[in-house]
């Protein structure tokens, strides 16, 4: 087990037929008749409420735009990585720094809507997706410059071999794509 990502973008609402149960036998046969190439169902966690800005209020939506896959690593896997992201970025403290210091208020942080998220599932609106694909591109030169020192061996606390290297990138490049896409009225799935 461990977490999936899923991206869609250009989004829109969908209207249940009256009386049609989501995710019945009749919504599957509905669905597969109207909209093969399936439904979604954005799942904003009441706990995150800032992560669902710009998503349609909606049980069920459909994309029209581009969609992207892809493994964000077994669950602890993707805490590793997100933990590395917040010490790449500057947080000394990793993401228990970044989770001490989010104040759920007005967008700040670098990063911070993804590190203090749920492992497991939630989605991720437009608002959020385009902060945070800002995020990536601004901090990537410093990110960058900090996982070469790991891999270099020149930070004090720090090392990285070339397979954790190429982890991290990938997965750094996987989630920036998943907010560029995200941005253009899209979500971010966790699954």
């Amino acid at each position: 087990m461990g977490l999936d990502i899923s991206v869609i973008s250009n989004i829109e609402p969908v209207e249940l037929p009256e009386g049609m149960e989501k995710w019945s036998d009749e919504f599957y046969d509905w669905e597969g008749d109207h909209y093969p190439s399936g439904l979604w169902t954005p799942y904003i966690d009441s706990n995150f409420p800032r992560q669902g800005e710009g998503l349609p209020d909606s049980e069920v939506v459909q994309s029209h735009g581009e969609g992207h896959s892809f493994r964000a690593g077994s669950y602890s896997g993707y805490n590793e990585w997100r933990n590395d992201l917040a010490l790449a970025a500057g947080y000394e403290g990793g993401a228990e720094e970044v989770w001490s210091r989010g104040d759920g208020g007005e967008y700040g942080i670098p990063f911070e809507e993804l590190i203090n998220f749920p492992d497991n599932e939630g989605v991720i609106g437009p608002v959020v997706s385009e902060k945070l694909y800002k995020d990536f591109v601004d901090q990537e030169e410093k990110i960058v410059k900090n996982i070469d020192e790991w891999y270099l061996k020149i930070h004090p606390t720090k090392a990285y071999n070339s397979d954790d290297f190429k982890w991290f990138m990938s997965k750094y490049n996987d989630w920036k794509e998943a907010f560029r896409l995200a941005s253009d009225n899209g979500m971010v799935i966790f699954h």
